[in-house]
C-alpha cells in the first residue's frame, strides 16, 4: 500500500489565516506529501502527530517539512506503518 492522506472539510478560519486539519495513513510508506494548493496560497506553520509509540530518540516519529520548491504543500517522514494526523496554518488562496 501506499501513503494516503485526507483533509477535512471544515476548515478553522481565522481573519486571513486557515487552519487546515487531516489524517495520513503510511502503511508500507516511509514519506509521503499532502498537497495544499487549491486551498492555501502560502503555508505559515504545520505540524504532525503520529499515533504509533516513538522511542523519543528522534529516530521514529513523524517530521514535516515545508519544501521550498513546493510551499503549499506538506513533506511528511516517518517509520513505515505510521498513521497520525496533520494541520497547516497558512493564507488562504
Amino acid at each position: 500500500m501506499a501513503f494516503s492522506s485526507t483533509i477535512d472539510a471544515r476548515p478553522h478560519v481565522m481573519g486571513d489565516m486557515v487552519m487546515i486539519t487531516g489524517t495520513y495513513d503510511g502503511t508500507g510508506a516511509t514519506a509521503g506529501t499532502v498537497d495544499l494548493t487549491g486551498l492555501l496560497s502560502s503555508i505559515v506553520a504545520a505540524g504532525a502527530n503520529g499515533d504509533l509509540p516513538g522511542s523519543g530518540a528522534g529516530v521514529d516519529g513523524v517530521f514535516v517539512a515545508l519544501p521550498a520548491a513546493a510551499p503549499t504543500s506538506l513533506a511528511l517522514d516517518f517509520i513505515s506503518g505510521a498513521t497520525g494526523s496533520w494541520w497547516a496554518l497558512g493564507r488562504r488562496s
